[in-house]
């Protein structure tokens, strides 16, 4: 089941429409199937995107088995040089990577979604979000290790520039966006654009035979990746259920200066959100900033010799990715530290805060605690 492309991708949709249905069907507007098919049809062009490089790939190879693919993509590498027959299996990997990063969410196109997602609890809306992207990140990795062949570079360029892509939109819509639900999206998005240029870095490095030999495959290395990432998203989760534990149908928290003063009504509270935000912003040690530091450690690592002297010069592209990397974390690091300032500092708008949900507190300590035990475990190992 696990190697054939087609029913990764059947199963993948099948997922993110399950999410919709659900996203439709929790949340509180009266005409749920005029909305549902809105979404599906907003959605449609993108899917019919990714099969058709589906059937571009699969129509190359005479296969939709992963295995066979590779073995013609190598074999095809080898023995043709036609420009046009060269195009057509590239144009289905290009339409297949894309389709699942625009699909998954990761570069947001569908409007409606946004619309509707505002009236959700932001656990729900937070959780959507986080499964649409681990399962397209999931598939990508599948589809990356078993096809990627040694002289294919399509993959790891369209993968710079979908990087490239999100860490710069999400970076400048941090900077002007006020809600706090549009605000965690973009920093899962953030760490989406992350996990993709560390993608492209480790496609790069396996295709000029960096970590010398055939024994670690892209899969191995994206293992070692995924905790990091994982635990960032976690972060993320946590201030969505400290979020909702403050949140009542008369006072719902939808905007950063609701958050005024939080330590001196509830000081439990007020330092989880603290924690959760200096993880996410980058304090060193944990988890968003050993997820950034390794990205940006392989962007500057990847080097080619000049064909005249023969000097290993750092790749331009791959540089430019690495310093807007560093941008685009500093910019995060200057949102969680604004909000940070707020929650302990600046002066409350209400007093004597009430915990509305005691659920969602209580799963917002949990997510602390497995954060912590997780990241000291991490440093202890190093």
């Amino acid at each position: 089941m696990f190697n054939d492309l087609f029913l990764l991708i059947f199963c993948f949709e099948l997922t993110l429409y399950l999410i919709l249905w659900l996203t439709v069907y929790q949340n509180p507007v009266k005409t749920k199937l005029d909305t549902a098919f809105l979404l599906f049809k907003s959605s449609l062009p993108l899917t019919m995107v990714l099969f058709s490089g589906v059937a571009l790939l699969a129509a190359s190879a005479g296969s939709t088995h992963l295995d066979s693919i590779q073995h013609y993509l190598s074999k095809f590498n080898q023995e043709n040089s036609s420009l046009l027959s060269h195009s057509i299996p590239a144009l289905g990997i290009v339409l297949i990577v894309a389709g699942i990063a625009f699909r998954m969410g990761a570069i947001p196109l569908n409007f409606n979604y946004r619309v509707l997602v505002k009236a959700m609890p932001f656990w729900m809306s937070i959780l959507f979000t986080l499964l649409s992207v681990c399962a397209g990140s999931a598939l990508l990795v599948l589809f990356v290790n078993n096809i990627a062949v040694s002289d294919f570079a399509f993959i790891e360029q369209i993968l710079f520039f979908i990087a490239l892509v999100i860490l710069a939109t999400t970076a400048g819509l941090l900077l002007i966006e006020k809600e706090l639900k549009v605000i965690l999206r973009l920093l899962i998005m953030q760490i989406t654009g992350v996990f993709f240029a560390q993608l492209s870095v480790t496609c790069w490095k396996w295709r000029h035979d960096f970590f010398g030999g055939d024994s670690i495959s892209i899969l191995d290395v994206m293992n070692e990746f995924s905790p990091i990432c994982l635990l960032s998203f976690l972060a993320v989760m946590g201030i969505a259920c400290l979020l909702d534990s403050l949140s009542s149908h008369q006072s719902a928290i939808m905007y950063q200066n609701q958050l005024q003063g939080l330590i001196g009504d509830q000081r439990l509270l007020g330092s989880a959100a603290l924690i959760l935000l200096a993880s996410l912003m980058g304090f060193p040690g944990l988890s968003a900033f050993r997820l950034k530091w390794q990205t940006t450690l392989a962007l500057f690592e990847i080097h080619q010799e000049h064909s005249m002297t023969a000097i290993a010069t750092i790749h331009r592209g791959y540089l430019g990715l690495a310093v807007l990397m560093l941008v685009s974390s500093t910019i995060v690091a200057f949102v969680c530290a604004k909000l940070m300032i707020q929650i302990s500092f600046a002066k409350p708008l209400a007093r004597n805060r009430i915990i509305e949900q005691k659920k969602m507190a209580v799963f917002c300590y949990c997510c602390v605690i497995v954060s912590l035990i997780f990241n000291l475990n991490m440093m202890v190992k190093l």
